[in-house]
């Protein structure tokens, strides 16, 4: 085959005006194989209109199988033009591309593309084997010896398993968080129309669970329910399904699994590679931590399910954390309230708004006088059901499944907790009564009607509430008070620990773990009071007179 280009033929230049041979048996434009004769051919093909064909090609001049093909953009009338090959297999013509023409890319690298698939793809004038699962193998697959080794999966393979194990914790048996699997989603396989068909749940234990939903865009696209995660990426491979519009996507990111990283295989990954593709300029910080942990579990869970073989490759994560750089302003909507509380008059200002709210944001209100009176995480609040309360005990038992720290805690019901339970119960016995039967503290009064006498829909969690934002908004706007939700655990932390004394007897009714942890993010003292703090202090050195 290699003579076949040494053909002195093949090397002749086109002169200046002359016109390309055409076959006027097969009407197939011939041009000669040289990059010369390839810049100055105009491809002609018209259809039955006479209008010229978008797609175009001609054959190489005593070269079998080897076509020069040129697409034209209906739109902007750019044109392409590819080496592609035209073969029999399996009783079927199959075409291959070798290369795109373009600097770098000519008749020398098509040659050797051209003769390579020759030699090692035909047997006694017959092609054995498919140059296009060879082509797709290649960036995916390594050689025979090394398969024995390991499975040699990429990054799309381990993540599609990953999702098909039910996302697994790392240290303990059972699943991430609901909220976790979200987190992981949109950094693995999101930015993407394809997370518009997953559906999410979580059961007794607080393991998340995630399901397939149809998409239907109103007045436009219908996508079917997926029958499984294979079905899922086939519906949207690599690539397909992007999220390009700005206000969705404002940074143009890729999925991992959408990404080029996504098709190498994971033994290959190392140190340098997860540092370059993290360290995007554009991701703030926030992203490149959670980039950072969803290629950590990744990583383990490929470890734990020995994907790797024998002796799996070492990474020092370790390392990574500690070379992501905090900004010194963190960009963070929320951030401008780490180091802040509220004060006790204008807990005193929320409370009370709060209760002309409650007409319009009925169970919303309450659950906010929850989150202000016990200190309690919204996550958590929202995830109460009324099982766990017991009221002969005087208690709220939230079991290991719905803490953060996934062991059972007790929020003891005090007077003032017991007026906000007093509240729900009333919402319930008026226009709400339907939620009677519902297994939540706080239901969310946005629900299907229709399904409020199915037992099984009431007391599922499409029926509770998953934010307090919009009551949290109208009072903002009635009262001037800026902050955030989270900022009732820093409260209630604070006023906790000033007034039983000391870090530890705080944290027995806060939930924390530890006392530095609530010393250090949790007791957010006012301005104010920490001045008045630092005039009481400075009586000891009233020996300190002005002179002059």
């Amino acid at each position: 085959m290699d003579d076949e280009f040494n053909k002195s033929k093949l090397d002749t230049t086109l002169v200046h005006g002359q016109k390309p041979k055409t076959s006027t048996r097969e009407k197939t434009q011939i041009i000669k194989f040289t990059d010369y004769a390839i810049s100055r051919a105009t491809l002609h093909q018209y259809d039955k209109q006479g209008n010229k064909k978008y797609r175009r090609f001609a054959k190489f001049d005593g070269i079998k199988g080897l076509y020069l093909q040129e697409f034209e953009n209906q739109k902007t009338g750019k044109t392409t033009r590819y080496f592609t090959m035209k073969i029999w297999f399996n009783n079927a013509a199959v075409a291959i591309t070798l290369g795109q023409v373009e600097p770098g890319y000519g008749v020398t690298e098509a040659r050797n593309d051209y003769n390579e698939l020759f030699k090692t793809h035909r047997h006694n004038g017959i092609w054995v084997k498919d140059p296009r699962q060879t082509r797709k193998d290649k960036h995916t697959k390594v050689t025979e010896s090394e398969i024995i080794k390991s499975q040699q999966l990429t990054i799309r393979e381990v993540i599609i398993r990953f999702c098909k194990a039910g996302y697994p914790l790392a240290k303990r048996q059972g699943a991430l968080s609901v909220n976790s699997i979200k987190e992981f989603n949109k950094f693995m396989i999101g930015y993407n129309n394809r997370l518009k068909l997953l559906a999410y749940g979580e059961d007794k234990k607080g393991h998340g669970r995630v399901a397939f939903k149809e998409y239907r865009q109103l007045n436009k696209r219908f996508v079917a329910k997926p029958e499984s995660w294979d079905d899922l990426f086939k519906k949207y491979p690599v690539g397909h399904g992007l999220v390009k519009e700005k206000a969705l996507n404002p940074n143009s990111e890729i999925s991992l699994y959408d990404s080029e990283l996504g098709g190498l295989v994971i033994d290959k990954l190392n140190y340098g590679i997860i540092k370059r593709y993290i360290n995007n300029e554009k991701r703030a910080y926030g992203t490149k931590d959670s980039l950072l942990d969803v290629i950590r579990r990744l990583w383990s869970f490929a470890v734990e399910e020995e994907l790797f073989g024998d002796v799996p490759p070492v990474i020092d994560f370790t390392s990574l954390i500690g070379s992501l750089k905090k900004p010194e302003e963190s960009k963070a909507v929320g951030s401008k309230y780490v180091n802040e509380r509220f004060t006790k008059e204008q807990i005193q200002t929320i409370y009370s708004t709060l209760l002309t709210l409650r007409t319009k944001y009925p169970f919303t209100a309450e659950a906010l006088m929850f989150m202000m009176l016990t200190g309690r995480r919204e996550t958590e609040t929202l995830k109460i059901e009324k099982e766990m309360i017991k009221e002969n005990e005087g208690i709220i038992v939230l079991p290991r499944g719905i803490t953060k720290s996934r062991k059972e805690e007790i929020i003891d019901i005090t007077p003032p907790l017991a007026v906000v339970l007093d509240s729900v119960s009333m919402h319930t016995k008026g226009k709400y009564a339907p939620f009677q039967f519902s297994g939540w503290l706080f239901p969310s009064p946005r629900v299907n009607k229709l399904k409020l006498h199915n037992d099984k829909y009431i007391r599922s969690h499409a029926t509770r509430l998953k934010s307090v934002r919009p009551c949290w908004e109208a009072l903002v706007r009635a009262t001037g008070i800026f902050g955030s939700p989270k900022m009732f655990r820093k409260t209630f932390s604070s006023f906790a620990k000033l007034t039983l004394g000391t870090t530890s007897k705080a944290r027995t009714l806060t939930g924390h773990e530890q006392d530095s942890t609530l010393d250090i993010y949790y007791d957010k003292t006012p301005r104010e009071e920490v001045k008045k703090y630092a005039n009481d202090v400075a009586k000891i050195f009233d020996f300190v007179k002005k002179t002059g």
